[in-house]
Protein backbone atom coordinates (compact mmCIF):
# COMPACT_ATOMS: atom_id res chain seq x y z
CA UNK A 1 0.00 0.00 0.00
CA UNK A 2 2.79 2.34 0.88
CA UNK A 3 3.65 3.59 -2.57
CA UNK A 4 6.69 5.79 -2.65
CA UNK A 5 6.31 9.31 -3.95
CA UNK A 6 9.09 11.77 -4.63
CA UNK A 7 8.69 15.53 -4.51
CA UNK A 8 8.42 15.65 -8.26
CA UNK A 9 5.60 13.12 -8.25
CA UNK A 10 3.59 15.67 -6.32
CA UNK A 11 2.97 17.32 -9.68
CA UNK A 12 2.76 14.19 -11.80
CA UNK A 13 -0.15 12.74 -9.84
CA UNK A 14 -2.48 15.68 -10.46
CA UNK A 15 -5.91 15.02 -11.89
CA UNK A 16 -7.76 18.16 -12.87
CA UNK A 17 -10.67 18.63 -10.47
CA UNK A 18 -12.49 21.53 -8.84
CA UNK A 19 -13.32 21.97 -5.15
CA UNK A 20 -12.03 23.40 -1.85
CA UNK A 21 -11.97 23.60 1.99
CA UNK A 22 -10.72 25.32 5.19
CA UNK A 23 -11.55 27.85 7.94
CA UNK A 24 -14.99 29.05 9.02
CA UNK A 25 -16.53 32.16 7.55
CA UNK A 26 -20.19 32.13 8.43
CA UNK A 27 -22.58 30.39 10.77
CA UNK A 28 -25.21 28.55 8.72
CA UNK A 29 -26.89 26.84 11.65
CA UNK A 30 -30.44 25.86 10.89
CA UNK A 31 -30.66 27.56 7.49
CA UNK A 32 -32.64 26.22 4.56
CA UNK A 33 -30.66 25.76 1.36
CA UNK A 34 -31.64 27.44 -1.86
CA UNK A 35 -30.78 26.36 -5.37
CA UNK A 36 -27.49 27.34 -6.97
CA UNK A 37 -27.46 27.68 -10.75
CA UNK A 38 -24.20 25.74 -11.20
CA UNK A 39 -24.49 22.29 -12.77
CA UNK A 40 -22.53 19.11 -12.29
CA UNK A 41 -24.49 16.50 -14.29
CA UNK A 42 -27.93 16.24 -15.82
CA UNK A 43 -30.73 15.92 -13.28
CA UNK A 44 -33.33 13.20 -12.74
CA UNK A 45 -35.33 12.57 -15.91
CA UNK A 46 -36.44 8.94 -16.39
CA UNK A 47 -38.06 6.03 -14.63
CA UNK A 48 -35.32 3.57 -13.74
CA UNK A 49 -32.59 3.69 -11.11
CA UNK A 50 -29.44 5.46 -12.31
CA UNK A 51 -26.44 3.59 -13.55
CA UNK A 52 -22.97 4.37 -12.27
CA UNK A 53 -19.69 3.92 -14.06
CA UNK A 54 -18.09 1.49 -11.64
CA UNK A 55 -14.32 1.34 -12.07
CA UNK A 56 -13.70 -0.33 -8.74
CA UNK A 57 -16.83 -1.95 -7.42
CA UNK A 58 -16.03 -4.37 -4.58
CA UNK A 59 -17.87 -6.23 -1.85
CA UNK A 60 -18.49 -2.92 -0.08
CA UNK A 61 -20.01 -1.45 -3.27
CA UNK A 62 -17.48 1.37 -3.45
CA UNK A 63 -17.62 3.61 -6.52
CA UNK A 64 -16.00 6.87 -7.60
CA UNK A 65 -18.15 9.89 -6.72
CA UNK A 66 -17.06 11.62 -9.92
CA UNK A 67 -18.41 8.83 -12.13
CA UNK A 68 -22.10 8.74 -11.18
CA UNK A 69 -24.86 9.79 -13.58
CA UNK A 70 -28.33 10.46 -12.16
CA UNK A 71 -29.98 11.38 -15.46
CA UNK A 72 -32.00 8.14 -15.62
CA UNK A 73 -33.73 8.60 -12.26
CA UNK A 74 -37.17 10.11 -11.68
CA UNK A 75 -38.07 10.94 -8.06
CA UNK A 76 -41.20 9.28 -6.70
CA UNK A 77 -42.36 12.45 -4.93
CA UNK A 78 -42.49 16.14 -5.73
CA UNK A 79 -40.98 17.35 -2.46
CA UNK A 80 -38.34 16.21 0.03
CA UNK A 81 -36.94 17.49 3.30
CA UNK A 82 -33.39 16.64 4.39
CA UNK A 83 -31.07 17.58 7.26
CA UNK A 84 -27.29 17.89 6.94
CA UNK A 85 -25.12 18.03 10.07
CA UNK A 86 -21.42 18.77 9.42
CA UNK A 87 -18.77 18.58 12.13
CA UNK A 88 -18.74 22.33 12.72
CA UNK A 89 -19.13 25.76 11.15
CA UNK A 90 -16.21 25.68 8.72
CA UNK A 91 -15.50 27.01 5.23
CA UNK A 92 -14.51 23.53 4.03
CA UNK A 93 -18.13 22.45 4.49
CA UNK A 94 -19.37 25.43 2.51
CA UNK A 95 -18.20 23.65 -0.64
CA UNK A 96 -20.21 20.59 0.39
CA UNK A 97 -23.20 22.90 0.67
CA UNK A 98 -22.54 24.21 -2.85
CA UNK A 99 -22.95 20.66 -4.12
CA UNK A 100 -26.24 20.30 -2.27
CA UNK A 101 -27.48 23.51 -3.86
CA UNK A 102 -26.48 22.27 -7.31
CA UNK A 103 -28.62 19.17 -6.89
CA UNK A 104 -31.49 21.24 -5.45
CA UNK A 105 -31.39 23.55 -8.48
CA UNK A 106 -31.36 20.67 -10.96
CA UNK A 107 -34.31 19.02 -9.28
CA UNK A 108 -36.22 22.30 -9.06
CA UNK A 109 -35.90 22.62 -12.83
CA UNK A 110 -37.69 19.26 -13.04
CA UNK A 111 -40.49 20.35 -10.72
CA UNK A 112 -39.11 18.61 -7.61
CA UNK A 113 -38.71 20.70 -4.45
CA UNK A 114 -35.89 19.80 -2.07
CA UNK A 115 -35.72 21.71 1.20
CA UNK A 116 -32.86 21.11 3.58
CA UNK A 117 -31.60 22.27 6.93
CA UNK A 118 -27.88 22.84 7.33
CA UNK A 119 -27.29 22.55 11.07
CA UNK A 120 -23.62 22.94 11.94
CA UNK A 121 -22.35 22.87 15.54
CA UNK A 122 -20.30 25.95 16.39
CA UNK A 123 -17.41 23.67 17.35
CA UNK A 124 -16.59 20.02 16.73
CA UNK A 125 -18.10 18.75 19.99
CA UNK A 126 -19.59 15.28 19.70
CA UNK A 127 -22.31 15.81 22.33
CA UNK A 128 -23.53 18.87 20.41
CA UNK A 129 -23.59 16.87 17.19
CA UNK A 130 -25.54 14.02 18.79
CA UNK A 131 -28.07 16.52 20.17
CA UNK A 132 -28.53 17.91 16.67
CA UNK A 133 -29.00 14.41 15.24
CA UNK A 134 -31.69 13.62 17.80
CA UNK A 135 -33.39 16.97 17.25
CA UNK A 136 -33.36 16.43 13.49
CA UNK A 137 -34.86 12.96 13.86
CA UNK A 138 -37.72 14.37 15.92
CA UNK A 139 -38.79 16.45 12.91
CA UNK A 140 -39.14 13.24 10.82
CA UNK A 141 -37.20 14.39 7.75
CA UNK A 142 -36.83 12.28 4.62
CA UNK A 143 -33.18 11.77 5.50
CA UNK A 144 -30.29 12.91 7.69
CA UNK A 145 -26.64 13.05 6.60
CA UNK A 146 -23.87 13.57 9.15
CA UNK A 147 -20.13 14.29 8.98
CA UNK A 148 -19.15 12.18 11.97
CA UNK A 149 -16.99 13.74 14.68
CA UNK A 150 -16.44 10.61 16.77
CA UNK A 151 -17.54 7.27 15.28
CA UNK A 152 -17.32 5.38 18.57
CA UNK A 153 -19.62 7.85 20.32
CA UNK A 154 -22.05 8.19 17.43
CA UNK A 155 -22.52 4.63 16.19
CA UNK A 156 -25.17 3.66 18.73
CA UNK A 157 -27.12 6.86 18.03
CA UNK A 158 -27.10 6.17 14.29
CA UNK A 159 -28.24 2.61 14.89
CA UNK A 160 -31.09 3.79 17.10
CA UNK A 161 -32.24 6.34 14.52
CA UNK A 162 -32.05 3.87 11.64
CA UNK A 163 -33.89 1.31 13.74
CA UNK A 164 -36.69 3.83 14.26
CA UNK A 165 -37.03 4.35 10.51
CA UNK A 166 -34.89 7.46 10.04
CA UNK A 167 -32.69 7.20 6.93
CA UNK A 168 -29.19 8.18 8.08
CA UNK A 169 -26.15 8.54 5.83
CA UNK A 170 -22.68 9.98 6.41
CA UNK A 171 -20.27 12.22 4.53
CA UNK A 172 -16.66 13.36 4.96
CA UNK A 173 -16.03 11.21 8.05
CA UNK A 174 -17.76 7.85 8.41
CA UNK A 175 -19.08 5.64 11.19
CA UNK A 176 -18.27 2.40 9.34
CA UNK A 177 -19.44 0.06 12.09
CA UNK A 178 -22.86 1.68 12.28
CA UNK A 179 -26.00 0.91 10.30
CA UNK A 180 -25.74 4.11 8.26
CA UNK A 181 -27.12 3.57 4.77
CA UNK A 182 -24.31 5.04 2.66
CA UNK A 183 -21.15 7.13 2.96
CA UNK A 184 -19.73 9.83 0.66
CA UNK A 185 -16.09 10.46 1.48
CA UNK A 186 -12.41 9.83 1.02
CA UNK A 187 -10.96 6.60 2.38
CA UNK A 188 -7.25 6.73 1.48
CA UNK A 189 -6.33 8.99 4.37
CA UNK A 190 -3.45 6.85 5.62
CA UNK A 191 -1.90 6.78 2.15
CA UNK A 192 -2.39 10.55 1.77
CA UNK A 193 -0.39 11.14 4.93
CA UNK A 194 2.24 8.61 3.88
CA UNK A 195 2.69 10.16 0.45
CA UNK A 196 2.72 13.81 1.45
CA UNK A 197 5.34 13.03 4.11
CA UNK A 198 7.67 12.04 1.30
CA UNK A 199 6.99 15.30 -0.52
CA UNK A 200 7.98 17.29 2.56
CA UNK A 201 10.90 15.03 3.47
CA UNK A 202 12.43 15.18 0.00
CA UNK A 203 11.99 18.96 -0.12
CA UNK A 204 13.97 19.43 3.12
CA UNK A 205 16.74 17.10 2.00
CA UNK A 206 15.74 14.10 4.07
CA UNK A 207 16.90 15.49 7.40
CA UNK A 208 15.92 17.97 10.09
CA UNK A 209 13.05 18.68 12.45
CA UNK A 210 9.37 18.66 11.50
CA UNK A 211 6.15 19.07 13.51
CA UNK A 212 2.56 17.96 13.09
CA UNK A 213 -0.81 19.68 13.46
CA UNK A 214 -3.07 16.71 14.16
CA UNK A 215 -6.59 18.05 13.68
CA UNK A 216 -9.13 16.40 15.96
CA UNK A 217 -7.99 13.46 18.05
CA UNK A 218 -11.41 11.83 17.74
CA UNK A 219 -11.64 12.16 13.94
CA UNK A 220 -10.55 8.90 12.35
CA UNK A 221 -9.67 10.50 9.01
CA UNK A 222 -7.35 12.99 10.70
CA UNK A 223 -5.64 10.33 12.76
CA UNK A 224 -5.20 8.01 9.78
CA UNK A 225 -3.42 10.84 7.96
CA UNK A 226 -1.18 11.52 10.95
CA UNK A 227 -0.31 7.84 11.29
CA UNK A 228 0.50 7.60 7.58
CA UNK A 229 2.74 10.66 7.81
CA UNK A 230 4.61 9.38 10.84
CA UNK A 231 5.01 5.86 9.45
CA UNK A 232 6.41 7.26 6.21
CA UNK A 233 9.00 9.34 8.06
CA UNK A 234 9.96 6.47 10.38
CA UNK A 235 10.34 3.95 7.55
CA UNK A 236 12.13 6.12 5.02
CA UNK A 237 13.85 9.07 6.70
CA UNK A 238 15.93 8.17 9.78
CA UNK A 239 17.47 11.65 9.85
CA UNK A 240 14.13 13.43 10.22
CA UNK A 241 12.82 14.01 13.73
CA UNK A 242 9.14 14.67 14.43
CA UNK A 243 9.61 17.02 17.38
CA UNK A 244 5.99 17.70 18.34
CA UNK A 245 2.39 16.77 17.55
CA UNK A 246 -0.58 18.79 18.79
CA UNK A 247 -4.30 18.80 18.02
CA UNK A 248 -5.63 21.98 16.42
CA UNK A 249 -9.28 20.84 16.58
CA UNK A 250 -10.09 22.08 13.06
CA UNK A 251 -9.39 25.67 14.14
CA UNK A 252 -7.27 28.01 12.03
CA UNK A 253 -6.71 30.22 15.06
CA UNK A 254 -5.54 27.30 17.21
CA UNK A 255 -3.29 26.03 14.41
CA UNK A 256 -1.77 29.51 14.16
CA UNK A 257 -1.13 29.64 17.92
CA UNK A 258 0.37 26.14 18.01
CA UNK A 259 2.62 26.95 15.06
CA UNK A 260 3.83 30.12 16.76
CA UNK A 261 4.80 27.89 19.68
CA UNK A 262 6.57 25.45 17.36
CA UNK A 263 8.57 28.25 15.75
CA UNK A 264 9.61 29.56 19.16
CA UNK A 265 10.45 26.18 20.69
CA UNK A 266 12.23 24.78 17.64
CA UNK A 267 14.22 27.51 15.87
CA UNK A 268 15.69 24.94 13.47
CA UNK A 269 12.28 23.59 12.44
CA UNK A 270 12.19 22.76 8.73
CA UNK A 271 8.65 21.62 8.10
CA UNK A 272 5.05 21.36 9.32
CA UNK A 273 2.32 18.92 8.33
CA UNK A 274 -1.32 19.96 8.79
CA UNK A 275 -3.69 17.00 8.46
CA UNK A 276 -6.96 18.90 7.91
CA UNK A 277 -8.46 21.88 6.15
CA UNK A 278 -7.72 24.42 8.87
CA UNK A 279 -4.19 23.52 9.95
CA UNK A 280 -2.19 24.52 6.85
CA UNK A 281 -3.84 27.94 6.77
CA UNK A 282 -3.07 28.59 10.44
CA UNK A 283 0.48 27.34 10.03
CA UNK A 284 0.99 29.47 6.92
CA UNK A 285 -0.20 32.62 8.69
CA UNK A 286 2.25 32.03 11.53
CA UNK A 287 5.16 31.15 9.26
CA UNK A 288 4.55 34.14 7.02
CA UNK A 289 4.19 36.50 9.99
CA UNK A 290 7.51 35.20 11.31
CA UNK A 291 9.22 35.90 7.99
CA UNK A 292 9.98 32.23 7.46
CA UNK A 293 8.09 31.51 4.24
CA UNK A 294 10.19 29.10 2.20
CA UNK A 295 12.35 28.31 5.22
CA UNK A 296 9.77 26.35 7.20
CA UNK A 297 7.90 24.32 4.57
CA UNK A 298 4.23 23.43 5.01
CA UNK A 299 2.29 20.53 3.52
CA UNK A 300 -1.26 19.49 4.29
CA UNK A 301 -4.88 18.99 3.35
CA UNK A 302 -6.19 22.56 2.93
CA UNK A 303 -8.25 23.36 -0.16
CA UNK A 304 -9.71 26.86 0.31
CA UNK A 305 -8.76 30.05 -1.51
CA UNK A 306 -6.52 31.19 1.34
CA UNK A 307 -4.54 27.97 1.09
CA UNK A 308 -4.30 28.26 -2.69
CA UNK A 309 -2.89 31.76 -2.20
CA UNK A 310 -0.25 30.41 0.17
CA UNK A 311 0.63 27.70 -2.34
CA UNK A 312 0.99 30.35 -5.03
CA UNK A 313 3.35 32.51 -2.94
CA UNK A 314 5.36 29.49 -1.76
CA UNK A 315 4.39 29.52 1.92
CA UNK A 316 2.62 26.17 1.49
CA UNK A 317 4.73 23.71 -0.50
CA UNK A 318 1.99 21.25 -1.40
CA UNK A 319 -1.58 20.45 -0.44
CA UNK A 320 -4.12 17.77 -1.28
CA UNK A 321 -7.43 18.96 -2.70
CA UNK A 322 -10.77 17.19 -3.16
CA UNK A 323 -13.82 18.27 -5.13
CA UNK A 324 -16.00 18.09 -2.04
CA UNK A 325 -19.01 19.59 -3.79
CA UNK A 326 -19.52 15.98 -4.91
CA UNK A 327 -20.26 14.98 -1.30
CA UNK A 328 -23.29 17.24 -1.17
CA UNK A 329 -24.45 16.63 -4.72
CA UNK A 330 -24.36 12.83 -4.51
CA UNK A 331 -25.82 12.80 -1.01
CA UNK A 332 -28.97 14.59 -2.16
CA UNK A 333 -29.70 12.12 -4.94
CA UNK A 334 -29.00 9.02 -2.87
CA UNK A 335 -30.97 10.34 0.12
CA UNK A 336 -33.82 10.91 -2.32
CA UNK A 337 -33.58 7.30 -3.53
CA UNK A 338 -33.77 6.06 0.05
CA UNK A 339 -36.81 8.27 0.68
CA UNK A 340 -38.38 6.71 -2.42
CA UNK A 341 -37.93 3.25 -0.92
CA UNK A 342 -35.03 2.32 -3.20
CA UNK A 343 -31.42 1.40 -2.48
CA UNK A 344 -28.66 4.00 -2.93
CA UNK A 345 -26.36 3.44 -5.88
CA UNK A 346 -23.63 2.25 -3.51
CA UNK A 347 -22.91 1.93 0.19
CA UNK A 348 -19.58 3.74 -0.18
CA UNK A 349 -18.73 6.60 -2.54
CA UNK A 350 -15.04 7.43 -2.92
CA UNK A 351 -13.69 10.87 -3.87
CA UNK A 352 -10.06 11.10 -5.05
CA UNK A 353 -7.65 13.73 -3.71
CA UNK A 354 -5.25 15.65 -5.94
CA UNK A 355 -1.87 17.26 -5.31
CA UNK A 356 -1.61 21.04 -5.74
CA UNK A 357 1.75 22.82 -5.95
CA UNK A 358 2.98 26.23 -7.04
CA UNK A 359 3.39 24.86 -10.56
CA UNK A 360 -0.29 24.07 -11.06
CA UNK A 361 -2.15 26.11 -8.43
CA UNK A 362 -3.60 28.55 -10.97
CA UNK A 363 -5.84 25.73 -12.21
CA UNK A 364 -7.45 25.56 -8.77
CA UNK A 365 -7.86 29.26 -7.99
CA UNK A 366 -11.43 30.45 -8.44
CA UNK A 367 -11.02 34.14 -7.66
Amino acid sequence: MKKVLTGILCVAMIVLMMGGCSNSKENNKGTEGSGDTAKVTEAADATKAPEATKEATDDNQTIDLTKVDYSSYTPAKTSYNFVFIPKLVHEWYEDVKVGIDQAVAELAAKGVTVKYTWDAPAEAIVTDQIAKMESAAASQPDGISVAIIDPSATTSVINELVGSGIKVSTFDCDAPDSNRLFYCGHSTNYQDGYDIAKVLADAIGGKGQVAVLAGSLSASNHQDRVKGFKDSIAENYPDIEIVDTQADDDSVEKALSITEGYLSAYPDLKGIYGCNGAAPDGAARAVKDAGKSGKVLIVGMAEDEEAMGYVKDGTILCTLKQSVTAYGYNSVYNMMMLADGKEPIASNFELPANFVTKDNVDQFLTK
